[in-house]
């Protein structure tokens, strides 16, 4: 079974219209022309499936997820593909857009089974703030869904990291969640959120971090270096072998922009 790994794609129609991409983006570079291009180049037979960890959109409208789903269509057809919210989905647009049910606390988490393979959303969006938490409603419906084994295991999306070497960019979880993770089926965690490829363990199963479509970030003590270094994942699943290839769009980076700290994380 072959998958795809894309994340934080940033898309909107008018990037002009909004504080922080207007600084970056211009009508000839920006995270909506570098995911049509990336589209173009699959050939989606080679793969079974799509997921898309979060901030498919930036702050959008309906009509900016509308967009996402059409170029989607346009290019790879019915390649099925499976999203989780970002901290830059507003609930109501990013449920419209996208055609999902929201669930009574406002959150997007659903499960799904692909030739028996178990695939769980979860949302870590907080309202008014730039990192993530899985609520208790969240933790209790996950323990249904894990509590009998898939045919071929299980993975877990969601867009804020589980591990990460800071510990206040950690998605926060209820107690037990870590126990919960440690004895199921799941096979592996795919996040984004950070804008940079990575690969670290939660509860001994490792958890791979994507590159954005949209931007790269370089993180430092001062200040935030945002780069064009973009790029995506490629995944091979056996019955007992994972295998995760990174492929650059961008691999020469160089920077478009930089922000001093502190910042209001609220609104990035």
């Amino acid at each position: 079974m072959k998958f795809l790994h894309l994340s934080d794609t940033h898309l909107r129609q008018d990037y002009a219209s909004d504080w922080f991409t207007h600084r970056i983006f211009t009508d000839y570079d920006n995270p909506t022309i570098r995911f049509r291009h990336l589209l173009a180049s699959i050939n989606p037979v080679d793969y079974d499936f799509a997921i898309v960890t979060g901030d498919l959109c930036h702050e959008g409208e309906a009509s900016d997820y509308g967009l996402f789903r059409s170029l989607w269509q346009e290019h790879l057809g019915d390649l099925p593909y499976f999203f989780c919210r970002g901290n830059h989905d507003p609930g109501a647009a990013f449920a419209e857009g996208m055609q999902v049910e929201m669930n009574l606390e406002g959150s997007y988490i659903a499960c799904h089974e692909f030739k028996g393979l178990r695939i769980i959303i979860l949302d870590s969006y907080q309202e008014g703030d730039h990192e993530g938490a899985i609520s208790e409603a969240q933790f209790q419906q996950l323990k249904t869904w894990l509590s009998k084994p898939a045919e071929k295991g299980s993975i877990l999306i969601q867009h804020h990291p589980l591990a990460w070497e800071e510990p206040d960019i950690c998605t926060r979880v209820p107690q037990g969640f870590a126990e919960l993770i440690a004895s199921s089926d799941i096979r592996a965690i795919f996040v984004g959120h950070v804008h940079t490829a990575s690969v670290v363990t939660y509860q001994g199963i490792n958890q791979y971090m994507s590159e954005a479509i949209s931007f790269g970030v370089d993180e430092y003590d001062h200040e935030s270096i945002f780069t064009n270094r973009t790029g995506y994942n490629s995944v091979t699943l056996t019955s007992d072998q994972i295998f995760y290839y990174r492929h650059y769009l961008t691999p020469h980076q160089s920077m478009i922009a930089r922000m001093a700290k502190p910042f209001d994380n609220s609104i990035f």
